[in-house]
């Protein structure tokens, strides 16, 4: 029966992210900076990239095969979205703010001396939508990486009814992606201050480009 679970949501996966591909090819991508111009990603570059859970699929297409370690939940969907993550070249790491959060936080920080960049949701997995939780601050707190904002907006989608309102691009849409200005973290950031923190990227995020 185990393996009978296990190769139904390896099918699973791999039909999803078939389905995603194929969808995603008739999708437009723009990477600007706030100012209007051209981002360029960067391989090598020590980045934590955040971006708000609703915004997964074309966020985490644009960053395909960059190397990039994710965060993802160890509840049961965390299974579909790791194995589909994997595929695209990520290097995905299980854990949530509900959920093994602290062990998954402190294998990331033990992970920061290899030259690879974050990405983050920081309002997943659960919610609440739009609303930053600690973790990503504490991340760069503790490794000195600063936080990238990513603002994503797609011109058609359709809308999940689930917590996050989880948005996937409709056939020939247009996804733009806005990098915001890096937030550096200080080292001796106290409880306060990173309430701060998160309160400051939350706007950014929450920003209408």
């Amino acid at each position: 029966m185990r393996l009978n679970k296990r190769v139904q949501q390896k099918v699973i996966t791999i039909a999803g992210l078939y389905f995603l591909r194929l969808l995603l090819t008739t999708m437009k991508i723009e990477k600007r900076r706030k100012d209007g111009g051209y981002y360029q990603l960067i391989k090598d570059k020590k980045a934590i990239y955040a971006f708000w859970h609703s915004a997964m699929v074309p966020s985490g297409y644009a960053f395909k095969f960059l190397g990039l370690r994710v965060l993802v939940s160890q509840h049961r969907d965390g299974e579909y979205i790791a194995g589909a993550l994997n595929r695209l070249g990520f290097d995905t790491i299980r854990g949530s703010s509900t959920r093994g959060g602290t062990r998954a936080l402190i294998r990331l920080v033990k992970l920061a001396s290899i030259k690879r960049s974050y990405m983050l949701t920081p309002d997943g997995p659960r919610g609440p939508r739009h609303v930053v939780q600690p973790g990503i601050v504490f991340l760069a707190k503790k490794t000195g990486i600063p936080i990238i904002p990513v603002s994503a907006k797609i011109s058609k989608y359709w809308e999940l009814p689930s917590w996050d309102k989880f948005e996937i691009p409709k056939p020939f849409s247009k996804a733009t992606l806005v990098f915001g200005d890096p937030i550096h973290v200080a080292p001796d950031s106290n409880r306060e201050q990173i309430a701060q923190y998160c309160k400051r990227l939350e706007d950014v995020l929450n920003f209408k480009n």
